[in-house]
C-alpha cells in the first residue's frame, strides 16, 4: 500500500480518503503485513518427520535418520545402512479475530505437503563411517488464514464506526534440496555439512470492505480495497554440525545454520474500490514487479539426549536462537522501509524443545511425548502467550529394516495489536516412513 501513497494524495477529497482508510485498515486490522510476512519466511518452522514431532522437535543430539541431514548433518555417521526415507504432514489452521469487545470471526485452513523425503549412504572406513545423503525437506509453509468482521473501534479518526469485513489468506511453502556428508574425526565426535538449495512460492490475498452503515462520512457510502503479492523465493545456504558423544549414554549436539541471502521476485496487484452516497463509483488500480534479496542473519542450536534403561528411555532437549535483528533487505522492497526495519519491530527469538521416547522392546514399538515453543518476534505485539506445542507420537520397526511413525502436535498462541486480537489454534499431523537394508 505504501507504494501507491504519494499517487493517491494527489488525488481528489475521496482519493484521499481511501489511502487514510486504506493505511489505517491494514495497519489496524491485517493480522499479516510485512512486519509479519518475513517471519513466516525466515523462522516460523515446525519441523521434519513424525519421530522428530513426536518427540517435541528435539533432534539436535540424536540425529539419526534422514533428516539429521537438516537438524544436524554431524548425525547421518551414525547411519550404517542404507536408508530411504519418505515423510508427509497435514496441517489445519482455526484463527479466531476479533476487535476489542465484539464477537470472534473464525476461519480454518487445511492442507496436506510432502515433509522430507531422500536418502542416506553410508560407507564403512578403519574408523567408524562416512555417511552422504541427498534428498528434499520442507520446514515452513505459509499456510494462514484470518478475517474479521465487526465495527471499526478506533477513536479520532475519520473512519471510526465504518464496519469492516476483512478477509486474509496465505499460501505455498518453502523447501530445501540439501546434499550433506558425515564423519567420525573420533570415535566419539562426528562432524557434518550440508550445502541447501532454496525454492518456494508464496500467495497473500488480502480483500476489505468497509461500510459506512451508521453515516460517519458525509459522501462516502462504502470502500473496497484488493491486494495481491505472489512471491517466488531461492538461494543457496549451508550448515555446519557437530555431535559429541560424551559416555555411552549422553550425547551433545550443534549446529550452525550460516547467513546467505534468500532473493525474492515479487509481483503485485493493488485495487481500491469507491462507493459513494450519490451512486458514482471509482476505481483506482496499480500493479508492478520487483526484485530483492532478505540476507537472513545466522542461527545456532544446541541440543542434548540421554538414554537410560539400558537404552529403552531417551530423554532429549534443544535450544535454538534465531538472531532476527541481523536480518537486512537488498535493497528495501520499497522506499518507506529503512535499513533499520527488522531492529525496530523484530526482536530475537528461541524455540525450546522437550521430549521423551520410550521403547517397549517386547513388541519393538515406541512412545513418545514432546513440548516444543516457538517465540514470537514481534516487538510492537502484546503477546498473550507463545506459541505453544504439544506432540504425541508412537513408532513401530518391522523386521529391523521397516519403520512407520506417526505424531500429532496440537498448540495455540494469540497476541494482540491496536485492537485487534488474534487467536490461534494449530492441528498438525505426520507420517513417516524409513528402510534400511
Amino acid at each position: 500500500m505504501k507504494r501507491i501513497m504519494d499517487t493517491y494524495l494527489k488525488q481528489n477529497r475521496q482519493i484521499r480518503h481511501t489511502v487514510i482508510f486504506c493505511i489505517f485498515t491494514i495497519g489496524l486490522f491485517s493480522t499479516v503485513g510485512t512486519i509479519q510476512a518475513e517471519e513466516i519466511i525466515i523462522g516460523n518452522t515446525f519441523g521434519l518427520s513424525a519421530r522428530s514431532i513426536g518427540m517435541g522437535g528435539a533432534s539436535l543430539g540424536l540425529a539419526d535418520d534422514f533428516t539429521a541431514l537438516y537438524w544436524n548433518p554431524a548425525g547421518m555417521a551414525q547411519i550404517r545402512k542404507f536408508e530411504l526415507f519418505s515423510s508427509v504432514s497435514y496441517n489445519t489452521e482455526d484463527t479466531n479475530t476479533y476487535f476489542d469487545n465484539q464477537a470472534a470471526t473464525s476461519i480454518s485452513q487445511t492442507q496436506t505437503h510432502p515433509n522430507s523425503v531422500g536418502f542416506v549412504y553410508p560407507f564403512e572406513v578403519s574408523q567408524g563411517s562416512i555417511a552422504i545423503a541427498f534428498g528434499y525437506n520442507h520446514p515452513q509453509n505459509f499456510d494462514d488464514s484470518r478475517a474479521i468482521q465487526g465495527i471499526d473501534p478506533g477513536l479520532g479518526t475519520e473512519f471510526s464506526g465504518f464496519a469492516v469485513d476483512e478477509t486474509g489468506i496465505n499460501s505455498g511453502r518453502i523447501g530445501i534440496w540439501s546434499f550433506g556428508i558425515s564423519t567420525f574425526v573420533t570415535n566419539q565426535i562426528l562432524i557434518g555439512s550440508s550445502l541447501d538449495f532454496w525454492q518456494g512460492q508464496s500467495l497473500n490475498e488480502l480483500d476489505v470492505t468497509a461500510t459506512d452503515i451508521m453515516n460517519v462520512d458525509e459522501s462516502l457510502a462504502r470502500f473496497r480495497y484488493d491486494d495481491e503479492v505472489d512471491r517466488e523465493y531461492s538461494g543457496v545456504g549451508s550448515r555446519i554440525g557437530m555431535l559429541v558423544h560424551l559416555t555411552d549414554a549422553i550425547s551433545l549436539g550443534l549446529t550452525l545454520f550460516l547467513p546467505f541471502d534468500l532473493s525474492v521476485d515479487e509481483l503485485w496487484t493493488q485495487q481500491n474500490y469507491l462507493f459513494y452516497d450519490n451512486g458514482q463509483e471509482e476505481l483506482e488500480s496499480q500493479s508492478g514487479e520487483q526484485t530483492f534479496d532478505i540476507k537472513r542473519s545466522f542461527e545456532i542450536g544446541t541440543g542434548i539426549a540421554v538414554k537410560l534403561l539400558n537404552k529403552r528411555l531417551i530423554l532429549a532437549g534443544d535450544i535454538q536462537i534465531s538472531d532476527w535483528t541481523q536480518t537486512r533487505y537488498a535493497p528495501a522492497p520499497a522506499d518507506n522501509i529503512p535499513q533499520d526495519y527488522f531492529e525496530k519491530f523484530y526482536s530475537n527469538t528461541f524455540q525450546g524443545r522437550l521430549g521423551a521416547e520410550y521403547r517397549i522392546p517386547e513388541i519393538d514399538t515406541h512412545i513418545r511425548l514432546g513440548y516444543f515453543r516457538d517465540t514470537i518476534p514481534f516487538m510492537k505485539a502484546d503477546v498473550e502467550n507463545e506459541r505453544d506445542f504439544l506432540t504425541v507420537g508412537i513408532g513401530k520397526t518391522f523386521e529391523d529394516a521397516l519403520k512407520l511413525d506417526f505424531a500429532y502436535m496440537w498448540g495455540n498462541w494469540q497476541w494482540h495489536r491496536n485492537a485487534v486480537t488474534v487467536e490461534r489454534f494449530s492441528h498438525r499431523g505426520f507420517v513417516s516412513a524409513a528402510y534400511r537394508f
